[in-house]
């Protein structure tokens, strides 16, 4: 199975909530003792310093230990929503100059993407209820350069192909859709591929997620 990440992420989960108290804790007991018993405050200030380090020293050793992957075309790429998985796979790549009235600088690769909700990986006690996703960021790498999503081709797409999904629209368990994506590249580049991803907090900071630093990443082929 293909992920954004190599640690479970249940346990990095708790192990991120469970830092986080603890250092919340100690903050405060630093502060108290500062006020009250300054000569112990330096114990609990030790402590906590300890505590990020060997923290930040884990988050270190999964991203050392990881390494790119690609995910052929049709295979699933899966984001873990806690209690259940959500699965992005490339279904079809399209080139073309231009769409509608949009023409492209370089060349449209039109990529439609499904988005599937695994009734595989689901908690036994979560049941049938519909989940909204939390969807990632996509982005075309190819010659050292990224490519965002050309706002010009994607809304000319939309409006040649109204009754699209968005990749917000909630899911049932075993149900899935297909949204499109538009990128403006160079024309005849052979080396692309495509990344998604999520970003920002927590992200960040999960023990083994790819958006951590230094961290392999799971792509797309095209």
């Amino acid at each position: 199975m293909y992920t954004n990440g190599n640690f479970e992420a249940h346990m990095a989960a708790a192990c991120f909530l469970g830092t986080l108290a603890l250092s919340v804790t100690l903050v405060v007991a630093t502060i108290v003792l500062y006020f009250t018993r300054r000569h112990w405050a330096k114990y609990t200030l030790g402590a906590l310093a300890v505590l990020l380090a060997g923290y930040v020293a884990v988050v270190s050793l999964f991203s050392y230990a990881s390494y790119d992957r690609t995910v052929a075309r049709g295979d699933e790429k899966f984001f873990c929503a806690m209690d259940c998985h959500i699965a992005y796979s490339v279904q079809k790549v399209e080139r073309m100059k231009s769409i509608g009235d949009a023409t492209a600088q370089g060349e449209f690769v039109v990529i439609t993407v499904r988005s599937h909700f695994d009734e595989r990986t689901i908690a036994p006690w979560r049941g049938n209820g519909a989940l909204t996703p939390d969807p990632p960021t996509f982005e075309l790498l190819g010659n050292g350069r990224g490519y965002t999503v050309s706002e010009p081709g994607q809304r000319a797409w939309e409006r040649e192909h109204p009754a699209a999904h968005a990749l917000t629209e909630p899911l049932r368990p075993g149900e899935s859709y297909e949204t499109t994506w538009v990128f403006d590249v160079p024309e005849g580049d052979a080396s692309l591929r495509m990344f998604a991803g999520w970003h920002g907090f927590p992200s960040y900071v999960l023990i083994g997620d790819e958006a951590t630093p230094g961290h392999g990443k799971t792509y797309f082929a095209l």
